[in-house]
């Protein structure tokens, strides 16, 4: 996580990039200039930055693009327009309209935008502190529940054994909480990455069956593969892929019925992508739900079941997906259950 606040500064004009920089830097944000629309669109893959300051005297730029590229990677921006409204003005976002030929004093504004940001910054550090330093106990706390049922301290009854097991798969589940949290928090501070290589889809299938197996075996559950033959190899990290199998046929073992099937489809979608399904027979979801399940904060109710509910397995599925440059969705099928749909980019040098 970088400790600076950046500010990037988009003009063609050096009176108000040094005007603006000199502001800035007197609270101690990190300065970013682009010399106009072009310069910053050419090179915006470089661009992380917390506020922006746009000079759109002509009344040229690209808000469009502009926004767009910021829902994806500067979600939480705060963006100042020094120049012409756009016809449609941007919603969603923190977004001030500061007027034509408008110089705001750096007094009070600089001033309360760099305090909101050291707040800001202060909270997602102790977030980031307390994360780490509750898994390194639990990590530790497990480790000696297991030497326990290894007997490594003597023999147990089998009440015994059964409440360390159970207690056992709390703490795992606890962990995979904290996991989750984790990356949450890494995305939303601009920091969860992806490392790209070419890889088979099936490698990281079977290291996702590896983890859930043992669970699919004891609900008599049938995972079959059906990948294209000729699938060109994936563009992508393989391990955060895998993560995203392991979520979704986790969720269909867990929520799916003894002896139901589960289906892992992957295909040429085209050119450039491949889509990737993943099928079960089970109870499906609401319909009004499908839209919601991808939210951090939207858990679906299990009524029939004895199961907390989707919670941020899906949504970590979503920002895997997204850093992809992918879509992910679910449907619910016609003969029961409910339908996973991504998208992956292909290695196919196009």
């Amino acid at each position: 996580m970088k400790s600076t606040t950046a500010a990037l500064l988009i003009s063609a004009s050096r009176e108000f990039l040094g005007y603006y920089a000199r502001l800035l830097k007197s609270e101690d944000f990190e300065i970013i200039k682009a010399r106009g629309y072009h310069d910053w669109s050419e090179k915006r893959h470089l661009f992380q930055f917390d506020v922006c300051l746009i000079d759109n005297e002509d009344g040229e730029f690209d808000f469009e693009t502009f926004f767009d590229y910021i829902s994806r990677y500067n979600p939480h921006a705060v963006v100042l327009n020094f120049g012409h409204e756009p016809a449609a003005p941007p919603s969603g976002h923190n977004y001030l309209y500061c007027g034509a030929g408008r110089q705001i004093s750096a007094a009070s504004f600089i001033r309360n935008l760099s305090e909101g940001f050291r707040r800001a910054r202060a909270r997602t550090e102790l977030a980031a502190m307390l994360i780490h330093d509750i898994r390194s106990p639990l990590h530790s706390m497990l480790a000696y529940i297991e030497l326990l049922l290894n007997h490594n301290a003597g023999p147990l009854s089998d009440s015994q054994k059964n409440y360390l097991e159970k207690t056992m798969l709390l703490g795992d589940q606890t962990l995979k909480m904290l996991e989750d949290i984790n990356e949450v928090y890494k995305s939303e501070q601009h920091v969860f990455s992806v490392d790209k290589a070419p890889f088979p889809i099936s490698r990281s299938v079977d290291q996702a069956l590896l983890n859930v197996w043992a669970k699919a075996d004891q609900k008599h559950i049938t995972i079959r593969k059906e990948i294209q033959d000729g699938l060109p190899d994936i563009l992508g990290d393989v391990f955060q892929v895998q993560r995203v199998f392991m979520n979704l046929i986790g969720n269909a073992v867990k929520y799916c019925r003894d002896n139901s099937l589960v289906i892992i489809r992957a295909r040429q979608k085209s050119d450039r992508m491949a889509e990737v399904l993943v099928t079960d027979n089970g109870g499906g979801i609401p319909e009004e739900d499908l839209e919601k399940i991808f939210k951090k904060s939207f858990r679906v109710k299990q009524h029939e079941q004895q199961h907390s509910g989707y919670g941020l397995g899906l949504y970590i599925c979503k920002l895997i997906v997204k850093a992809h440059g992918g879509v992910i969705s679910a449907e619910n099928n016609p003969q029961g259950g409910v339908s996973f749909i991504f998208t992956l980019p292909l290695n196919n040098g196009k």
